[in-house]
């Protein structure tokens, strides 16, 4: 429970103190950011709640938007645009290492961070109110594939930070359980539109790994930024236009939250 609270406090804005918090608890309760994620659905899931009230759907989204950032800090968006930047540098792998690590802001990285946005955006336009509970899957399913790339992935020469600790700590058993719990999870709040959305967000989430991979020869604390936040854009836009293509009917089953 202690190192739960220590994930929660680095990963979100909740204020939680925690006193003597060693480097051992601290890099341990990194490997629980899946279950960070449920607290962050739980918490972005009752918010819409209060802003369906408001009958204007682009207000909504935003509002939903402007929560999740304060939220988490802004932490992974961070991560995506400081790597947004150096992939689209065209520059070799040493240079593109150096960029990641530049404190500013470049012009890939705002135009990426732009179309990042504006992508939630329009997916919470769908979403919003009457799919909503999509927001208590879609944090969990970023972070377990923040799990999945560092499982088999490993960690890029001259990144530093604390990314490297959290690639050497992921083992499989790690991703086969959050893996399971999602696929669970999914399915029991969506029926197997849920399933479904978290299967096919996988795959471009392993392209993403494998182009990680090639192009700066393995993860960072920036790309696992960039690996939660795309990630969860892929769950939204595939189940979005799932909902938008197909009858309700066919896409939840009895028994579930929806169904």
């Amino acid at each position: 429970m202690r190192k739960l609270l220590i994930a929660i406090s680095f990963f979100t804005r909740i204020p939680i103190k925690i006193n003597n918090v060693t480097n051992e608890e601290f890099y341990d309760s990194m490997i629980l950011i899946p279950i960070v994620g449920l607290f962050i659905g739980l918490i972005l899931y009752g918010v819409s709640l209060l802003v369906s009230l408001i009958h204007f759907m682009g207000l909504q989204a935003l509002l939903m938007i402007i929560i999740y950032i304060w939220l988490t800090g802004g932490l992974h968006l961070d991560g995506f645009a400081d790597t947004t930047d150096a992939l689209f540098s065209a520059r070799d792998r040493e240079k593109m290492m150096e960029i990641m690590k530049d404190s500013r802001l470049g012009a890939f990285g705002a135009i990426g961070l732009i179309l990042l946005i504006m992508t939630y955006w329009m997916s919470f336009t769908v979403v919003l109110p009457e799919y909503s509970m999509v927001l208590l899957i879609m944090p969990v399913f970023g972070r377990v594939a923040a799990i999945m790339s560092t499982c088999f992935s490993t960690y890029a020469p001259g990144g530093g930070g604390l990314g490297k600790r959290f690639v050497e700590m992921t083992k499989l058993h790690h991703f086969v359980i959050y893996l399971v719990a999602v696929l669970v999870y999914a399915t029991v709040i969506l029926g197997y539109v849920g399933f479904i959305a978290v299967v096919l967000s996988s795959i471009p989430g392993l392209l993403l790994m494998l182009n990680l991979q090639k192009k700066i020869g393995g993860m960072t604390g920036d790309t696992i930024g960039m690996t939660i936040e795309l990630n969860q854009v892929f769950f939204l836009v595939i189940f979005s236009v799932m909902i938008i293509n197909f009858p309700a009917p066919m896409l939840l089953i009895p028994g579930t939250l929806f169904g």
